[in-house]
């Protein structure tokens, strides 16, 4: 029997129960939730309300969240009345060309980041995933797969390049051929903490989960000598209860993985808190960091202290950032627009028909 504080419940959680049946969800898929409660595994679905007054895609349940459901009598399904407030949640950009926020988990304590020591290896992805990480509120831990595939002194220059954005961010060297490091993680687990893990296809994400776990509940793949990619192994992310104790929750792999603005920019300023400090500096609050005195990044930047290359990546995140914060405005009036259109209409035909 699952308990309700394995699953990561918290007492303030538990005192808002009610009658309801509390549950977190496991997966998600074409809006069937399958939800884990002391007694039973439930499908759950939402109810058609929530879906009509719908217009921020964040407030849909995901993965990790925690809910209160009713249940249909004799049957293990049922409705999901509430979604509890999440207390973190890590987002990203969805893939394709609309833009709107995709949530890979909620409610976790730690983001596993992980990519293998090959080819798939790549400091500008791995800062990205550090941004997102920061952002949502999740404490990072770098894994670096197939560690058995280079030797100590490639360890050594990986470490280097990645203490350039990680700071002071665990970074650990994880070999498929041993159990390194598992008891660490496993560790950080206790407590009925919950980790997400995330990373490319086939970098071995599930063979890790595979170890964490203590026995082979995830299929795996190996990455492609040709090209160095891997195949989908997750199509879909799953929350995974560890046997002795702490939840794990395994994602899809991420061909691309754009930043989500959640406003505050939280992720950002900690990854590029040297240049931040160095705006609060300038001589002038509203400081366009080109060609004006007292400015502290130009100086920064004409000494030496401040790469050219470090700067040009802050810059780009922050149009990036901009960019897709002013479509994600534009989508949400059009949401509220289209809401508020549908209502009027469904008011029109009411009045008409008791007119009749």
């Amino acid at each position: 029997m699952t308990t309700l504080q394995q699953l990561g419940f918290s007492n303030e959680q538990l005192e808002r129960i009610d009658n309801l049946v509390p549950g977190r969800i496991a997966t998600q898929s074409k809006g069937i939730y399958r939800v884990v409660t002391e007694n039973h595994v439930i499908l759950a679905t939402l109810p058609g309300k929530f879906m009509h007054d719908l217009t921020d895609p964040l407030a849909l349940p995901a993965v990790g969240d925690f809910v209160l459901m009713t249940l249909q009598p004799g049957e293990n399904k049922g409705l999901i009345e509430h979604v509890l407030p999440r207390k973190q949640a890590f987002i990203r950009q969805a893939a394709g060309t609309e833009t709107k926020p995709q949530i890979i988990s909620a409610n976790i304590d730690y983001a596993f980041l992980a990519m293998s020591c090959n080819d798939n290896f790549n400091v500008n992805r791995m800062q990205r995933f550090l941004i997102a990480a920061r952002d949502s509120g999740a404490e990072p831990i770098i894994l670096l797969t197939k560690a058995d595939l280079i030797d100590e002194l490639e360890k050594e220059i990986m470490t280097a390049e990645l203490s350039g954005i990680a700071g002071d961010v665990p970074v650990y060297f994880i070999s498929m051929h041993t159990d390194d490091h598992i008891a660490e993680l496993r560790a950080l687990l206790k407590d009925n903490k919950s980790a997400t893990i995330l990373g490319s296809s086939g970098i071995g994400k599930s063979t890790l989960i595979n170890k964490l776990m203590g026995e082979d509940v995830m299929v795996t793949n190996d990455i492609r000598e040709s090209d160095s990619k891997g195949k989908h192994t997750t199509t879909h992310r799953e929350l995974l209860l560890l046997p002795d104790g702490g939840i794990m929750i395994d994602t899809p792999g991420m061909r691309e993985f754009q930043l989500w603005s959640t406003g505050d920019h939280i992720g950002l300023s900690t990854e590029f808190s040297d240049i931040e400090s160095l705006i609060e500096s300038c001589r002038f609050n509203d400081c366009g960091h080109t060609n004006e005195p007292g400015c502290a990044v130009q100086q920064a930047l004409s000494d030496g202290t401040l790469s050219a290359a470090r700067y040009e990546q802050y810059e780009k995140y922050q149009r990036e950032l901009a960019y897709q914060e002013r479509r994600s405005n534009q989508a949400m009036r059009r949401a509220e627009q289209d809401m508020w259109k549908k209502n009027t209409k469904i008011g029109r035909q009411n009045r008409a028909n008791k007119g009749r």
